[in-house]
């Protein structure tokens, strides 16, 4: 069961009519959270104050998974509490952190905090309540495999099915009928191991596979500005560049593994048609996490990748897949503003002359750390473990270490908070280019 807290501010607490108004709101909201059955664990009245604001947030961004702040619109302390905890700076126009959103273009929301106005409460859990139910679903990865001669049903079903589902039917590919295997699972790793044995069983007997994109109408139909204008960019490269001359650098970091799920769900959506597999270049560092080689190549597995690993610094590295792929003329980036030495980028700018020549496209350039991780948990896209265990950006074993700033005390005992639990994006290189020896 997902979870939330409930921020209120002191000052609505007064003696007479305002105070059962706040108090009907707040009912309001707790029996909101229950009938879509989110657990209330902490519900804080706090002072309107930009400290007392800034230090419940820090509380209750880590407790749960949602935070609704309750608020009158004319006050600015949250503005500037939730500037100051995400260390932005406020936007002249809207007076909101640079990376708050708007969802239906009336629900101010930043990192899974939501805020609500009580003179449009009604308006608000209406449009949060659509948020929410999706984002409580369970992820699910699916993928169907066509056979061919398939005599092979009996082996099929007796599969071990203690981590993922096995369904087989028959439909009609052109005129001919054939057999569909489709697997199902909860976990990445779980399907890939499904298919490892499908594949080993089934050998030259599979036509083609296709994993199932359940999030691709959701992506196309979304309102959110920096979406919207990242998916014209990939689909103006698309169209520039044609999609067989076009690759992806990826390396199995959050950024990337959200522009993979992007470009994919644009290639199906502008060309439905298309069989080739998508390149991609992952340039390996040495002494490479074990847990991020494994997802990539969970990832190869499941998306039906093709990649090519070359250890060493992107420069020689592009050189060969260039030698190696001449016709190759554009490459996505999962790249950010916020990265080092890539503040002035462009969304398409060709590589400087002593580099082998590539145009670069970079849809991501003013997406900020909270927009790489809304994406991931609301369109259920897996991602790497190791953000789970508290990195937040990826270097190599030897470099990397978790977080401090997600280390965290619960019941005697130091944890580290996910990934998405950080709200201080400048923090969220921390842990990087730290040495172990």
């Amino acid at each position: 069961m997902k979870s939330a807290t409930i921020i209120a501010s002191q000052s609505s607490f007064l003696k007479g009519k305002v105070d059962q108004i706040q108090m009907q709101n707040l009912q309001k909201i707790v029996d909101f959270l229950d009938n879509i059955e989110y657990e209330v664990l902490r519900l804080a009245i706090v002072d309107e104050t930009d400290k007392a604001v800034a230090c419940e947030l820090n509380i209750s961004i880590k407790l749960a998974d949602i935070v609704i702040v309750l608020l009158n619109p004319k006050t600015q302390c949250f503005n500037r509490a939730l500037a100051d905890v995400t260390q932005q700076q406020l936007d002249l126009g809207t007076l909101w952190p640079k990376s708050a959103r708007l969802l239906k273009q009336t629900l101010v929301h930043l990192q899974r905090i939501f805020v609500i106005a009580p003179d449009s409460i009604e308006e608000h859990l209406s449009v949060l309540k659509e948020y929410l139910l999706h984002y409580k679903q369970e992820p699910l990865y699916e993928k169907n495999f066509y056979l061919i001669l398939n005599e092979l049903k009996t082996e099929i079903e007796s599969l071990p099915q203690e981590n993922f589902n096995v369904q087989l039917k028959k439909t009609l590919v052109g005129n001919q009928e054939v057999d569909v295997v489709t697997l199902s699972a909860k976990e990445l790793k779980n399907i890939v191991a499904g298919e490892v044995l499908l594949k080993n069983l089934l050998k030259s007997q599979i036509m083609q596979s296709e994993w199932q994109d359940f999030m691709g109408k959701f992506i196309y139909d979304s309102e959110e500005q920096h979406l919207i204008k990242s998916i014209k960019i990939i689909e103006k490269c698309l169209e520039d560049y044609g999609p067989d001359n076009v690759f992806l650098s990826f390396n199995g970091g959050k950024d990337c593994t959200v522009l993979l799920h992007l470009v994919q769900t644009v290639l199906r959506k502008n060309y439905p048609n298309r069989k080739e597999k998508l390149f991609c270049l992952y340039v390996r560092s040495p002494n490479v996490f074990e847990e991020q080689d494994a997802f990539i190549e969970q990832c190869m597995i499941f998306y039906d990748l093709e990649i090519l690993s070359i250890t060493g610094n992107i420069k020689e590295a592009l050189r060969i897949t260039i030698e190696q792929k001449p016709h190759l003329k554009a490459c996505f980036m999962g790249t950010r503003r916020t990265d080092p030495f890539c503040s002035n980028l462009n969304e398409f700018q060709m590589t400087d002359p002593d580099w082998p020549e590539i145009m670069r496209c970079s849809p991501f350039l003013d997406w900020h750390y909270s927009d790489i991780w809304d994406y991931l948990l609301y369109y259920k896209v897996p991602y790497c473990q190791l953000y789970d265990l508290g990195f937040t950006s990826l270097g190599n074993a030897t470099n990397t270490i978790r977080n401090p700033s997600l280390l965290v005390s619960q019941e005697e005992q130091e944890i580290y908070l996910p990934a998405y639990k950080l709200l201080n994006e400048q923090q969220e290189r921390s842990g990087r280019n730290i040495s172990k020896i």
